[in-house]
């Protein structure tokens, strides 16, 4: 599998992609197809291609789906009398903690991923690379609980397209699944299909080249993507603090604090930081996992409740805000590339890339025959190129946001007082 897995990395960095990264089974979640085929002839001057052979095939992938249904039950919930979300949430909540399925893996997020205002539950458990997600979602009146999805390694949100996506990894085979949903009203459409092995992809089930498989994962799989169903734990207090029960954001957010805080694993370094970066007077909370394996930031902003807007990878543990322009920085480097995004943040709590980049230049330390690539939102360039767009584009004097506070205990009593350190700029 560790072919597989080097392809689909370098794709996260050609397709400006990042994800939340804090399951430690995960070594990358943005999972695609690597930008250019093998057959390709590539001159590293000039960046271009040269023509792409026929599309193969593969035996292993004619054994798995390419579509996978997803059904649902819709309960009318029209005659309710002042219908509130966090109360069918919190009830929920409740029966599944009291369910068999219920253990220490589970975990759930509350998140508007269909753009209509009212959030969706997203509940997760069972073990890495075997999760089952229960997705549960509110419109027009109409209560839906969707069938269980299954054996998933995980699932995402893709902000610029309002796409869920499930990915499915076989080991066994070397073979990976990627279907496409879109939830609107009380139906989870199916969009589409993307599968890949060690010699072969297919869109759609139907065997594709390379250079179509790149052109149509991108067009559908692009920007800023959320991994959902997995942001807070079933603690009491964080219960309640995402169903908006608590009236100061200070108490919501140590209640976070606190989840992570109990959550830490041996070699978690974690910190926190707050600046408000939409200008809504109360600030982001930024919570910063600088493992060595799984460095991440994850981002909670506040609409009466915490809303998990997304997690940065991040080889610091940080990211960083440039204020005068409003938006967020965001840097992976890994042994084989480099990659980095800019994105803005806006009303709906959602994040847009406005900027990305990317280069192989780490992998000649692991491979001094390693093909050099460049890439400047999306598309494939030469080096002189590539270095120019960076250097235009990026700004050196920014907010550092995810370690001004130590995470203890101690530290998020002050912050309940309103006393922590506030974040300082680079220069």
């Amino acid at each position: 599998m560790k072919k597989l897995t080097a392809l689909l990395c370098i794709t996260a960095l050609l397709c400006g992609c990042t994800s939340k990264n804090t399951n430690t089974s995960n070594t990358d979640t943005t999972a695609s197809a690597d930008a250019t085929s093998a057959s390709d002839t590539i001159d590293d001057t000039t960046g271009t291609t040269g023509p792409t052979e026929p599309a193969p095939t593969d035996p292993v992938l004619d054994s798995d789906p390419s579509e996978m249904i997803v059904l649902g039950e819709t309960k009318d919930m029209t005659t309710v009398a002042n219908l509130d979300w966090a109360k069918v949430y919190r009830e929920a909540l409740e029966d599944f903690k009291k369910s068999d399925k219920y253990d220490d893996t589970a975990r759930f997020t509350i998140y508007d991923v269909n753009d209509d205002l009212v959030p969706e539950l997203i509940i997760s458990y069972g073990p890495a690379g075997n999760k089952t997600y229960l997705i549960k979602t509110i419109s027009s009146g109409l209560y839906t609980q969707f069938d269980p999805i299954t054996e998933c390694d995980m699932l995402n949100y893709v902000m610029d397209r309002s796409l869920i996506t499930t990915t499915r990894y076989r080991d066994d085979i070397q073979v990976m699944n990627i279907q496409l949903y879109r939830l609107k009203g009380k139906a989870l459409a199916n969009v589409g299909s993307f599968q890949r092995s060690n010699l072969a992809v297919k869109e759609d089930g139907v065997f594709v080249s390379e250079e179509t498989f790149t052109q149509e994962y991108n067009h559908f799989i692009s920007g800023f993507i959320k991994d959902i169903g997995e942001d807070h734990s079933f603690d009491d207090d964080v219960i309640k603090a995402a169903l908006g029960e608590y009236d100061d954001w200070k108490d919501a957010f140590a209640a976070v604090l606190n989840d992570y805080l109990k959550t830490r694993k041996e070699n978690d370094d974690n910190h926190f930081s707050l600046m408000d970066i939409n200008g809504d007077d109360v600030p982001e909370l930024f919570i910063s996992g600088a493992y060595h394996y799984a460095p991440y930031v994850q981002v909670f902003s506040w609409n009466g409740c915490p809303v998990p807007v997304g997690s940065f990878g991040n080889s610091e543990g940080t990211i960083g805000f440039d204020e005068k322009n409003k938006e967020i920085y965001s840097k992976v480097d890994s042994p084989s590339y480099t990659a980095g995004s800019i994105y803005t943040f806006n009303d709906n709590y959602k994040l847009s890339q406005v900027f990305s980049y990317g280069d192989t230049e780490n992998s000649k330390q692991q491979d001094e025959n390693a093909e050099i690539s460049y890439s400047v939102n999306g598309e494939r360039t030469d080096k002189t190129s590539y270095q120019k767009a960076v250097k235009e584009r990026l700004n050196d004097s920014l907010y550092i946001l995810g370690m001004d506070n130590d995470l203890t205990e101690e530290t998020i009593k002050d912050f309940k007082n309103g006393k922590y350190t506030e974040p300082k700029k680079k220069k």
